[in-house]
């Protein structure tokens, strides 16, 4: 289970990191998100207008203006809300990407800010350990340099949340998770390969696929090949990993041997049987205390869910890019970069950003499914 983080946490404000200040409490008494969802399910709109009972989606905090400002949900705002993690103490910790910051949203919809500094540029990947440590990537170097191949892997301290940078000019590593065994993993989305970061070495090597080199491919290491590989997550003893372009989910065991594991290859988004269904560009991936597996499409505007035998359904999206808040299945989504859920599979997070375009889309979504969802 993963350690609470301390309940005096920044609002980060000062250009070279953060003072300890008042920040969020933790939501139960050992601060693990895994013992209770049901404050996040009772967190509603201003107008009451969702039922948590019956499910629904609302906007937890920003709207369509770009800004960067801290407050209640009404007064915050983002710059292109990239990602997102639900942290052991209970908050929706969010990669602010435009305004390279990493902010903290309460269920209550508070905003406030937890790191920015000078050189922490344009952050999107996210993940915790056990510990509580928080990694995070981001697109640009410390020295100020920004490219597809700066990006940067940072270590943020828990209290202050100071970020150190562990590891520059990594490609552009978006997704971030940690293993077992202490590494983290990082999936290069413009160079099409998996590497893994071991703090106790400071070492980075490559886990799975070649840089440069895209297509679809199994094997072992070198032998697999990805396309615009995205978001990774841990299910049991191996990590999954959304192939964006080749339109399936894929199997990588922590030393490296690439399977398929859903999606038959074609683009779309019809349900059924992992090996038969199919996913329309898959980003984002999220995983419940049951290990079932939520999947984000950029392609088709909707949220699919996994479950642990292989059935694939859509749970939450119309199909069509905009915005509106409502029953899942009617709500609209845009940016669909970020995902998270609860450990009972209850409340999903999204980070609903304008996908670094012009689009109006700059808020930090929260569906609560309905309980025959799953």
């Amino acid at each position: 289970m993963l350690s609470k983080i301390a309940a005096a946490i920044a609002l980060c404000l000062l250009p070279l990191g953060c003072d300890i200040g008042a920040g969020p409490e933790p939501l139960t008494g050992d601060g693990a998100v895994s013992s209770d969802a049901s404050v996040w399910e009772r967190a509603q709109d201003p107008n009451g207008s969702v039922s948590a009972v019956g499910g629904g989606a609302i906007t937890l905090a920003g709207n369509d203006q770009a800004d960067f400002v801290d407050g209640d949900r009404e007064t915050a705002r983002f710059n292109n809300p990239a990602n997102l993690t639900l942290g052991p103490d209970g908050n929706v910790y969010v990669a602010d990407n435009d305004n390279s910051c990493i902010r903290i949203v309460r269920p209550s919809g508070e905003v406030m800010t937890y790191t920015r500094q000078e050189g922490f540029s344009h952050p999107f990947g996210l993940a915790f350990a056990p510990d509580g440590t928080l990694y995070v990537q981001t697109d640009g170097n410390d020295r100020g340099e920004r490219s597809f191949d700066t990006g940067t892997l940072w270590r943020v301290e828990r209290l202050t949340g100071r970020a150190t940078p562990l590891a520059r000019d990594l490609g552009r590593p978006r997704g971030l998770v940690v293993i077992p065994d202490g590494r983290v993993v990082m999936v290069d989305n413009e160079h099409h390969v998996v590497r893994t970061y071991d703090p106790a070495t400071a070492t980075v090597t490559d886990l799975a696929g070649v840089r440069d080199q895209p297509g679809f491919a199994e094997g072992a290491g070198p032998e697999a090949r990805f396309n615009r590989p995205y978001d990774v997550v841990v299910v049991g003893d191996r990590l999954l990993v959304a192939d964006q372009n080749n339109h399936r989910i894929r199997a990588v065991t922590f030393d490296g041997v690439v399977t398929t594991w859903a999606g038959s290859g074609e683009m779309g988004s019809s349900d059924g049987q992992s090996a038969a269904a199919t996913f329309n560009r898959p980003q984002a991936l999220a995983v419940d205390g049951m290990g079932a597996v939520y999947v984000t499409e950029i392609g088709g505007y909707v949220v699919r869910r996994v479950s642990p035998d292989g059935d694939v359904t859509t749970i939450a999206g119309a199909g069509a890019g905009g915005f509106m808040d409502g029953a899942p299945m009617r709500a609209q989504f845009f940016g669909l970069e970020g995902l998270d859920v609860s450990a009972d599979g209850r409340v999903l997070f999204v980070a609903d950003g304008n996908r670094g375009g012009t689009e109006p889309n700059h808020r930090v979504r929260r569906v609560v499914l309905p309980a025959d969802a799953k």
